[in-house]
């Protein structure tokens, strides 16, 4: 049931006798009624009854959905939105080209409008800035919307190359190619988006449902070195160097002669893990320090000492940190020892083990 916002006009009761008063009050009542019917202002509606529509009505347009049990809302490029059941994000793509329905996109910028550009979840990916999936071709300088959450038709979710894609597989953001999803998930360094499942598969038809889970990701690096390292001095702090970058994730080792220095991209709690190859050359008693330095200045409490008497033998040392860093701060690994006759050994490999780093040190993010 639907009205205006409109109160009925008053009409005076007629009197028993003429009253000219009464023909001023009539007049008064017609000229308020007649407002309102010019100017009804705004509509109310306790009930609202839509048509139902097999195709899309007009833009700006609604019709009841029967199938999906809601209201259809016709938008741009012929874009319909089941209300209440899907969510948009309204965005431009100023990537020169066409970006296809069903592509994943991310963020790249904004000039008056959120740009978006085919997304790649490699290693160098920025997790946060993943959008959703594009529900429309969008040429070149389109405007409209992308799905964050609901459905997108009218793919091709037989599967990309030799994928074979099933009802139910969990699709994940592409960490090869820009813009694709996939069935494997991806490993790290990577980064791992599980964005869609399959509602059905067909090759020109298909459906899924777009749920991304975005984790973030956390940093880390593994580095080590792979030649001896010496004290030319006694009692001499002297910076552990490590010559080659295993696997790099936000935390990066600098060139040569800072090699020393593991720099962190992104602030946070960090966790510092090194194993060092310690080999002694005479039989006396040696006094060996390690110890954690930030941004060139000693931590606090981070010392480890280990007396070794050892001729020839080795000794694997273990040095555990826990440490708040903020972006673009470094840390670096020391020590120093009262006798020269020490070394951190890199070992070769033997006929029956590979070879050893002289220094393996891995660092992670805990916490953001």
């Amino acid at each position: 049931m639907a009205s205006r916002n409109s109160p009925v006009p008053y009409f005076p009761i007629p009197p028993a006798q003429y009253d000219p008063q009464y023909f001023a009050e009539v007049v008064r009542s017609f000229t308020v009624f007649a407002q309102q019917t010019t100017n009804p202002g705004p509509f109310r509606a306790t009930e609202l009854t839509l048509t139902q529509s097999t195709g899309n009505v007009d833009r700006g347009q609604m019709a009841w959905n029967s199938d999906e049990e809601t209201v259809d809302m016709t938008m741009g490029d012929g874009v319909v939105q089941q209300v209440g059941f899907e969510t948009y994000m309204r965005v431009k793509n100023d990537t020169g080209s066409q970006i296809n329905n069903g592509e994943v996109v991310g963020f790249v910028g904004v000039n008056g409008e959120i740009k978006v550009a085919p997304y790649i979840a490699n290693n160098t990916a920025n997790e946060l800035y993943f959008v959703g999936v594009a529900t429309h071709d969008m040429p070149d300088q389109d405007i409209g919307p992308v799905t964050l959450y609901g459905k997108v038709r009218g793919l091709d979710t037989t599967g990309p190359g030799a994928e074979t894609w099933n009802v139910g597989d969990i699709l994940y953001v592409s960490p090869t190619t820009a813009g694709l999803m996939t069935n494997v998930r991806p490993t790290a360094p990577n980064a791992v988006i599980a964005v869609a499942a399959v509602l059905t598969v067909d090759a020109t038809d298909g459906e899924i449902m777009v749920r991304p889970t975005v984790p973030i990701g956390l940093d880390y690096g593994s580095f080590d070195a792979t030649v001896d390292q010496t004290l030319v001095a006694i009692n001499t702090a002297t910076a552990i160097t490590l010559t080659n970058t295993l696997v790099s994730n936000g935390v990066t080792l600098s060139a040569s002669p800072n090699n020393s220095r593991l720099n962190v991209a992104e602030a946070g709690y960090y966790q510092i893990d090194a194993t060092l190859q310690l080999t002694s050359t005479s039989a006396s008693p040696k006094n060996i320090f390690f110890w954690l330095r930030k941004n060139g200045t000693d931590v606090g409490d981070s010392t480890r000492a280990v007396t070794v008497d050892l001729n020839s033998g080795f000794l694997p040392i273990s040095l555990n940190y826990t440490i708040s860093l903020a972006a673009t701060d470094y840390v670096e690994l020391y020590w120093a020892a009262n006798d020269t006759n020490v070394l951190l050994d890199a070992l070769a490999a033997s006929a029956f083990a590979p070879s050893a780093p002289s220094v393996l040190v891995n660092v992670s993010q805990l916490q953001l």
